[in-house]
């Protein structure tokens, strides 16, 4: 472990972490310690090849699972995936409300100025289609813990999506959470899966079930069926 990063699988063309919340996904203006440099000293601790390539990204704000690639063809194989949905994510959220399931499908605007996404009622100028799906786990104490599985990968699109549907999650103050006991947004990357070179790789972890809004839920409630493969 690298201070706070660990890593869940590595071969030798990709390596899963999961980033801790509060740390960027590749270095960026903060001049903040990132997952991608910190993984890259962990590797090279390790004795390991350290370069790395970045096919997606995590929020700061949001903990979890990302993958580098570790050379040039799997970096363009996994960006292919990336690009044509084809890596499986989901995502622990706790939101609050009684939030509903099934298909979530909106028009997602970005307003740069803002940092922010805006559901929209109709396709116009700069606005992409945004899909999930949500199931509902378990309901306890007003809050609600959701599985997400991202279908599209927006801008802010699960905690946008939630909040126009009066559900934000907990610890969101950006789009509506008035929670006073958490500063980041209950969100946590806890499935990747995806196909390379022929090989189905498939990784898993959860939040921290001490923490809170996670500690109001029993912990069988994070049970994730099956084992990590690759």
């Amino acid at each position: 472990m690298e201070d706070g990063i660990r890593i869940v699988f590595k071969n030798k063309n990709t390596v899963i972490i999961n980033k801790p919340v509060g740390m960027p996904s590749q270095p960026d203006p903060s001049g903040d310690d990132d997952a991608m440099s910190k993984t890259s000293k962990l590797l090279a601790s390790l004795g390991e090849s350290s370069d790395l390539w970045l096919v997606h990204r995590l929020d700061r704000a949001v903990g979890g699972l990302i993958v580098f690639a570790r050379n040039k063809k799997s970096a363009a194989a996994l960006s292919e995936t990336v690009k044509n949905g084809k890596m499986e994510k989901q995502y622990f959220a706790v939101c609050h409300g009684s939030a509903g399931e099934g298909e979530y499908r909106d028009f997602l605007f970005k307003d740069n100025a803002t940092s922010k996404a805006y559901i929209v009622k109709t396709e116009r100028r700069g606005a992409k289609e945004a899909i999930l799906n949500a199931r509902k786990i378990d309901e306890q104490s007003g809050m609600s813990l959701m599985s997400v599985e991202l279908i599209t990968g927006r801008f802010h699109q699960i905690r946008a999506q939630f909040s126009a549907r009066g559900n934000s999650l907990v610890g969101d103050k950006k789009y509506g959470s008035r929670d006073t006991e958490r500063r980041t947004p209950a969100l946590f990357s806890y499935y990747l899966s995806f196909m390379l070179f022929g090989k189905r790789i498939i990784a898993k972890a959860r939040p921290d079930i001490n923490e809170y809004p996670w500690n109001i839920f029993t912990e069988d409630k994070y049970s994730i069926e099956g084992d990590m493969q690759s």
